[in-house]
């Protein structure tokens, strides 16, 4: 009996998981929000880590890149992202993500992969890496990825939400990964802007993330046809 009920309780859970997917349907007259990110204050002193551990590989001091900002304040690699979209435009990305290491960095450093797509990591480089990932504090991956060529490492993406990376042999390598619910969603370029199109109209709740930075959130109101520009303030 106790099986059975477990069992049943298995399919309800996978029923309404099912039921709370992202479903893709056309969009018709969608509309857009656009912006540019831009850090709050004067921009922080960027600190220089001394290299103690392959120094051949990754050099003899690394700067801290977990906030790359521009000159007039922009920041590059802030997720913008919809909250809670139930319904719209088709994923169009690749399930199969890659997450290399290469010189001493996670390459590409910060991106945006769909919830349950499964990461392939690899490493460029002849020493050993791992990859640490940490969502709301707790570890998510710990994976030790040794110099092996060919090698290829994989591992399903299925918790959302916005993870950091730490390598815990060369603690200097930082990054992040945004697992996304829908595909309403874009990165920062170098410049701070981004652009997220074919929205159905309606009102969301638009907010970043950013692997250092808190986040920002707010209420907005989509038209057909027409773009809302927000540009939110990060530190």
């Amino acid at each position: 009996m106790f099986l059975v009920l477990r069992a049943i309780a298995a399919l309800m859970l996978t029923v309404a998981t099912a039921a709370n997917a992202y479903q893709e349907v056309p969009v018709k007259g969608g509309g857009a929000v656009a912006g540019r990110v831009a850090f709050l204050g004067r921009p922080p002193t960027l600190r220089r880590f001394p290299v103690t551990k392959d120094p051949q590989v990754c050099g003899s001091s690394r700067e801290d890149d977990a906030f790359q900002v521009a000159k007039d304040g922009s920041v590059e690699n802030v997720v913008v992202y919809l909250l809670e979209v139930k319904s719209g435009k088709s994923w169009g990305d690749d399930l199969l993500p890659v997450l290399d290491q290469k010189g001493c960095h996670y390459l590409p450093h910060v991106q945006v992969v769909r919830q349950n797509a499964t990461l392939q990591i690899k490493s460029s480089d002849p020493v050993l890496h791992n990859i640490h990932s940490f969502l709301n504090g707790s570890t998510v991956l710990n994976v030790a990825v040794p110099p092996k060529k060919g090698l290829l490492l994989k591992h399903r993406l299925d918790k959302a939400g916005g993870m950091q990376l730490k390598c815990d042999v060369h603690s200097f390598m930082r990054g992040g990964i945004f697992v996304a619910t829908n595909p309403y969603y874009a990165l920062t370029a170098a410049d701070g802007h981004y652009r997220i199109a074919d929205i159905p109209p309606g009102q969301y709740l638009i907010a970043t993330w950013h692997e250092e930075a808190g986040p920002v959130n707010e209420a907005i109101t989509v038209s057909g046809g027409a773009t809302v520009v927000w540009n939110p303030k990060v530190r």
